[in-house]
């Protein structure tokens, strides 16, 4: 009640100040943003979609630096927050809880790379990014990679073959309870030859303060992360109608341990045997090419994905036992991706896009548990040794048709028609295994998933819209655990699939001044990936029977006078099984895992001239994040509650030209959040938000 007495009392303050904005004579436009959703360059008011989009300067504004600052400003998109690069994406309830062998439901790119993992997505840097798209429902028929939940796009700037340009960025900040923190920022922009070669680099370093203590072990601030990361791009255009980007992205993370605490214990402290040191290693090349032949754009796109996880875990209260015991994961995972792409120009009374893909996908999991001295064996032989290799070799064809029946009405149907192969071998030692044992297997997959969508704009400032579409997800191989208790996990499990209903509109009001936008969903999700837990703690993915979303979306800005900027976001989602598991795996009306009800963000900033040549500014923003559970309700042993939060941060500064000063305070008023709760390694670990933050940051552009 107490956050919804908190949203009912701003959402009534942005209606009592409607019809002063109504009347101010200083009046500003709302800024146009336009975004390549549907792989043409258009107004996102325009677009008949359920998107939202982050500008250069929106990100820049809020000061989001990484994927957990925006996230939560996206309606209808959550996440399992494990702490960086352990996050488990969802949209509009999609979700199957918290295991790690799920292929994702929401397709996550970086320009025209897919970047996608099962539970483990990294959190990448925000800087010198164009903009962020976030498409909400299944998007197959116009991206290869294909998705169920939805598609996060994540537009880096390009060369700029014109001119030089550079900018820098950083901040200092500290942590009550814990150390200090660092960021630092760089990019510079070289043409080589002028309008037709230039290249763009672009530098990232974090030094992020713990402020987590580890008890058994007597360290302090045990959960300080180091991340660095490089952007190299080069832009090639030997003619009007041709060009070339080729692009490498690095991103290092390295973690002293996790942010998460033991509720048996005093504040912020933890107790564990031994340090749960992490890293996570990325790199992607991609090549994108592209020519106009004026009747259709031609656009390839060529990548490589390198990315590499150890993380080790530790696990002695989960077994039980006198000594220490940690589980060693190792995660290599590797993605070739060959897209190419055509679309006809738009404005005509029939456009088109037509688009074939392939990727070939290996991801394993190396599982090594190691002891301190266990039943008179040496220390050098593992309780576990766990090895799982699955190859994912996807074939598809995409396109949608769209016709413009009047100036007003479009029609527009889609196709994806996919094929999808997928070899697992296994190989699994040790007390914990049970024994030696080895398995393989394999599975092929057809399918079309359709789309249609018809949008109608009533007038030049309201377009409403309505589609369904299918997604699909494939299934896979099952994580090593002991034969115990009768219950035993199956080798693999298979799809599932959904089909996403809904309507909505967008407007523009108040001459420009503002937008309002809003959508109504409905999913029915067939053959749902669900995660059962085993009363002994382990887990396994088996496949249940239906689930049910629904909710709404809505996005609210608003400038009523000069320097005045205000912004809502709200959502509710809805997200159930609707029929009892044979597996086991919940009953009929338990929630998904993972997903809140409500969840809402309010924005809002004041600027102000301090002189002619310098302004002033104030901002604030809070969010709140619903209560959901860790499994289904019905699940033995029950499943944690994660309460629900809200947070708030705040931001003064002064700008002058290309120079922008500011001080800022996250977690304004010092709340606890429970991130995610995680009884699984046989205590209750609870993953926290980080404590009051003061800092001070400070950018200039060349």
């Amino acid at each position: 009640m107490k956050g919804f007495s908190r949203l009912w009392m701003a959402s009534s303050a942005l209606a009592l100040m409607a019809p002063y904005a109504a009347s101010a004579e200083e009046a500003v436009p709302t800024d146009e943003i336009v975004v390549t959703a549907q792989k043409r360059a258009q107004a996102l008011q325009d677009v008949p979609l359920s998107i939202s989009a982050l500008t250069a300067e929106q990100i820049e504004k809020r000061g989001f630096d990484g994927f957990t600052d925006y996230a939560r400003s996206v309606p209808g998109l959550s996440f399992v927050d494990r702490g960086s690069g352990r996050n488990k994406i969802t949209l509009r309830g999609v979700s199957t809880g918290v295991d790690q062998n799920h292929q994702s439901p929401v397709g996550i790119y970086i320009d025209e790379t897919p970047v996608s993992f099962p539970n483990n997505e990294p959190d990448l840097r925000l800087y010198d990014v164009e903009r962020i798209e976030v498409l909400r429902g299944p998007q197959g028929t116009l991206y290869g990679a294909g998705s169920m939940g939805g598609t996060i796009r994540m537009i880096t700037a390009k060369p700029k073959l014109d001119r030089i340009e550079a900018s820098v960025s950083g901040s200092l900040s500290t942590t009550r309870h814990g150390d200090e923190s660092v960021a630092l920022n760089g990019m510079i922009n070289v043409p080589l030859a002028t309008d037709k070669v230039a290249m763009r680099t672009v530098f990232y370093y974090r030094n992020e303060g713990g402020f987590v203590d580890n008890a058994q072990l007597g360290k302090s601030n045990v959960n300080d992360a180091e991340t660095w990361g490089a952007r190299f791009s080069l832009k090639m255009a030997p003619s009007e109608t041709f060009d070339a980007t080729a692009s490498i992205l690095l991103q290092r993370s390295d973690f002293g341990g996790t942010q998460e605490i033991d509720p048996t214990l005093a504040d912020l402290t933890q107790r564990r045997a031994v340090a749960e040191l992490r890293s996570d290693d990325l790199t992607v090349y991609s090549l994108v090419l592209h020519n106009d032949f004026g009747w259709a754009d031609l656009v390839s796109t060529t990548s490589y994905l390198d990315r590499k996880i150890n993380d080790n875990r530790d696990v002695t209260a989960f077994l039980g036992v006198p000594v220490p015991v940690w589980l060693n994961n190792v995660v290599p995972d590797k993605n070739f991706v060959q897209e190419i792409r055509l679309a006809s120009p738009s404005g005509g009374t029939v456009e088109w896009i037509a688009g074939l893909y392939y990727s070939r996908r290996k991801n394993s999991l190396y599982q090594l548990a190691w002891h301190g001295g266990l039943f008179g064996i040496p220390t050098t032989t593992p309780l576990l040794d766990s090895d799982i290799n699955n190859v994912t070799k996807q074939y598809a064809a995409f396109g949608e048709l769209s016709v413009n029946v009047t100036e007003a009405l479009k029609i527009t149907g889609g196709l994806r028609a996919f094929k999808v192969k997928e070899r697992f071998s296994k190989v699994s030692d040790g007390i914990i295994a049970g024994g030696f044992s080895s398995d393989s297997g394999g599975s092929s997959e057809s399918k079309i998933n359709p789309k249609i969508n018809i949008s109608y704009k009533a007038t030049p400032d309201i377009l409403v819209y309505a589609q369904a579409a299918q997604g699909f997800r494939v299934g896979g191989p099952n994580t090593t655990i002991p034969p115990l208790g009768g219950v035993s996990a199956p080798a693999t499990f298979d799809s599932d699939s959904l089909w996403n209903y809904e309507v909505g509109f967008k407007s523009d009001f108040l001459g420009g001044k503002g937008t309002f936008n809003a959508s109504l969903f409905y999913i029915d999700w067939s053959d749902i990936q669900v995660t059962v837990t085993r009363p002994d703690g382990f887990s396994y993915v088996t496949n249940g029977d239906k689930a049910k979303s629904k909710g709404a979306e809505v996005e609210l800005s608003l400038r009523p006078v000069g320097g005045l900027e205000l912004g809502a976001t709200l959502a509710y989602t809805d997200a159930y099984l609707a029929a009892n598991s044979a597996s086991g795996a919940g009953l009929k009306g338990d929630r998904i895992p993972a997903v809140p009800k409500w969840s809402y963000d309010i924005f809002g900033r004041y600027s102000f001239p301090l002189s002619d040549a310098l302004s002033g500014y104030m901002q604030a923003n809070i969010q709140h994040v619903g209560g959901s559970y860790n499994g289904f309700p019905s699940d033995v042993p029950a499943p944690d509650l994660q309460h629900s939060y809200e947070l708030a941060n705040a931001k003064i500064g002064v700008e002058t030209g290309d120079l922008d000063i500011s001080l800022f305070v996250n977690n304004l008023f010092d709340k606890r959040a429970e991130l995610f709760v995680d009884t699984t390694l046989g205590d209750q670990r609870i993953n926290v938000n980080r404590p009051r933050t003061f800092g001070i940051s400070a950018s200039k552009r060349f």
